[in-house]
């Protein structure tokens, strides 16, 4: 029974740490997008991972980092209907 408390209670510290995984009312769209932006973010924020990209599409450190920062803000598409 404790493991169960103590398993419950980690995974709610954990919740609470890490926001973008929603919870029980997330839609499948929100939970892509707050992954394709938390994505973009860190790409902008390492410099490493910037100079790496910067290279591989063969444009400055800066207009990516732009481009990148413009790209978390907007959203990514509209919600997909599901048929019945």
């Amino acid at each position: 029974m404790a493991d169960k408390v103590r398993d419950s209670h980690q995974f709610n510290q954990q919740k609470a740490k890490y926001i973008g995984l929603g919870d029980p009312e997330t839609t499948r769209n929100e939970f892509i997008t707050n992954i394709h932006r938390d994505t973009y973010a860190s790409l902008a924020q390492h410099d490493d991972l910037l100079l790496y990209n910067s290279l591989v599409t063969n444009e400055s450190t800066e207009t990516l980092r732009l481009k990148m920062i413009k790209k978390m803000v907007q959203p990514i598409k509209a919600p997909i209907k599901e048929s019945k």
